[in-house]
């Protein structure tokens, strides 16, 4: 999956995409990927659909760990609805550029590498 590439902005789109799905819809994987297959269908060629979504889907779902796991303190707001969370940018950035590492039985970012890298790509804001 590491190979695969995906931009922060198609991630977003992704994102957005799924935050105006019904609530059902979105633990669903079928739902979540007919919806990025419509998105991409006529962007990228037909051999790359499949692994790109794919690529999306496990990105996505290693930020949602991460962020349950407190790995993305400070970098998001809670929803108004159950299961949404606005994102800072920055963190979606580093969801497409930090490697995926395997982690039990499923795939994941390494927590430690993800925030020396959000801390990296983040500008300072405001004044001390």
């Amino acid at each position: 999956m590491n190979r695969v590439t995906v931009t922060a902005e198609l991630l977003a789109e992704v994102m957005q995409m799924h935050a105006a799905m019904p609530a059902e819809d979105r633990g669903d994987l079928a739902a979540r990927s007919c919806g990025v297959f419509a998105l991409l269908d006529d962007r990228v060629a037909p051999d790359q659909l499949g692994p790109l979504t794919a690529a999306i889907d496990f990105r996505l779902t290693a930020l949602a760990r991460l962020i349950d796991e407190r790995g993305g303190r400070g970098f998001t707001l809670h929803g108004g609805e159950q299961g949404l969370e606005m994102i800072h940018p920055d963190l979606v950035r580093c969801a497409a550029e930090e490697p995926l590492i395997e982690k039990g039985n499923h795939l994941a970012f390494d927590v430690d590498s993800f925030q020396r890298r959000l801390l990296v790509v983040t500008e300072p804001h405001g004044q001390a």
